[in-house]
């Protein structure tokens, strides 16, 4: 028996070792020499989770290489170009020569944009047939977006039988049975049907999702859902979701009611799978439009990472309540750990004080006057009751230096934001200057805070008040708990 168990195992291992390959990518580009390049995935299309599957540095000479490793299916990849996004399709065992273009720098104003988006392109790959993906899926894009130009600047109506001989005719000349690409080309050409003549969104629900496996990663699966699935929970007319009740599970909090509720809709088929992906869907939906009260859908997205049936769903559940409560008041504030000009590093999370953050850019004539009003702030309360700090947004470290410089009685730490756009998107700055506080417990209490022209001194001293009084009330019910 122990024999025959080991041999099941050993089995298993070889199988799963000739399934997960690596996958190399090489090339040559002298004007990368010195950077590391980073090679990124989405990890699922709800959250829009980016991870890294792959670094390469790249030498003197502008070598480089990736290896992507424990690769069991074809995955869509893309590396960060600064100003560009190239896009692969990178297959277990693969080995594909690489061109990148011209390293670019980002303008100044694009350098300090959060939501500065990079030009997307496909990669050019060297000695490749007309058969690999890299070959197919750009020829396919290609062909695909000029036959929806022609339907989208035709004044006559289309007919389905137009609309099948021209997916014939890009079928044929764009063929591979790599499964990525195949489900890729069924969902474009339902997203082709659905633009051409509105085919019935019921019934590309019956055909592509009720009964087919739910295709986390894949961007044509994602767009289509998007388009077919918008704002499932809302009950509105024109959701593809009619069963009635779903408000009675988020203003009860309950994702048990929910998902039993979507379950009975007949579109999901009794699909458990996709049940639980258009609620993620529709939860997003709904705390960004405001459908339903902000706390009970984070409420709900928590429970759903601890309770789903599919482990594969739980961390989009997580980071999405990392998303929604980022900058919701009584939830950590997102932290940083940021060098003064002097080098010493401020931790956010380390202060045990109240924390007046504030997004500073020396190119706003509103943040350098406000600015000066901060002196003041500074001189009027305790050190050891409110803390400032300064993020310095700026292109180069020695800008804030310089800038410092002309400032030798500010007494508070003033950080360069680092290149950190992620920061900026974090705490979603859209102007100079911008505020924030946090409490003494790291968690956000006033979001935005009030400018230092907007009456900062008696609406921050109304706020350590009522703080302090919270503190206090806390402490009375946890001494009457522990009493009983």
């Amino acid at each position: 028996m122990a024999k025959k168990f080991f041999s099941t195992v050993c089995a298993l291992i070889v199988c799963s070792c000739s399934i997960a390959q690596t996958a190399i990518i090489s090339g040559n580009a002298k004007t990368y020499a010195g950077d590391t390049l980073k090679m990124y995935s989405v990890s699922d299309y709800i959250s829009k989770t980016e991870r890294v599957v792959a670094t390469a540095p790249v030498d003197a000479d502008g070598n480089f290489t990736f290896k992507v490793n424990a690769l069991a299916n074809t995955i869509m990849a893309y590396i960060d170009l600064t100003v560009f996004k190239g896009v692969l399709f990178v297959e277990p065992k693969s080995n594909l020569q690489i061109v990148l273009p011209v390293k670019q720098q980002l303008a100044i104003e694009d350098r300090l944009n959060p939501y500065f988006k990079p030009e997307m392109f496909y990669i050019k790959c060297l000695n490749l047939s007309e058969k690999d993906l890299n070959a197919v899926f750009p020829a396919f894009d290609r062909e695909y977006n000029q036959a929806l130009n022609k339907i989208f600047y035709s004044f006559k109506n289309v007919s389905k039988a137009y609309v099948d001989s021209v997916k014939k005719i890009i079928s044929d000349k764009c063929q591979s049975q790599d499964k990525f690409f195949t489900d890729y080309r069924d969902y474009k050409f339902a997203m082709f049907d659905y633009t051409a003549y509105r085919r019935s969104k019921d019934d590309i629900v019956n055909k592509l999702f009720s009964s087919r496996e739910v295709l986390v990663n894949n961007p044509a699966y994602a767009e289509l859902f998007d388009e077919v699935f918008a704002n499932p929970l809302s009950g509105n007319k024109a959701a593809v979701i009619t069963v009635q009740g779903l408000y009675t599970g988020i203003y009860d909090k309950s994702y048990r009611t929910l998902k039993r509720i979507l379950l009975s809709d007949p579109k999901i088929n009794g699909n458990d799978r996709l049940a639980d992906y258009v609620l993620l869907k529709g939860l997003g939906d709904s705390y960004y439009s405001d459908t339903f009260p902000k706390e009970n859908i984070v409420a709900v997205v928590d429970s759903f990472a601890l309770m789903s049936n599919h482990a594969d769903f739980r961390p989009i559940a997580k980071t999405l309540s990392q998303k929604f409560t980022k900058l919701m008041k009584g939830y950590f504030a997102p932290d940083f750990n940021l060098k003064d000009f002097k080098g010493n590093i401020f931790s956010l999370r380390e202060q045990n004080k109240f924390v007046y953050i504030t997004f500073f850019n020396p190119m706003s004539y509103t943040a350098q006057s406000e600015f000066e009003l901060l002196k003041k702030i500074r001189s009027e309360f305790p050190s050891d009751v409110l803390q400032i700090v300064t993020v310095f947004v700026s292109q180069d470290y020695s800008d804030m230096k310089q800038f410092m410089a002309k400032n030798p009685d500010c007494n508070w730490p003033v950080v360069w934001y680092n290149g950190d756009t992620q920061l900026l998107k974090d705490y979603n700055i859209r102007a100079y200057p911008s505020y924030y506080m946090t409490s003494p417990d790291g968690k956000l209490i006033m979001n935005p805070a009030p400018a230092p022209t907007e009456y900062f001194e008696p609406k921050f001293a109304n706020l350590v008040r009522d703080w302090k009084i919270e503190q206090t009330r806390r402490q009375y019910r946890d001494d009457n708990k522990s009493l009983h």
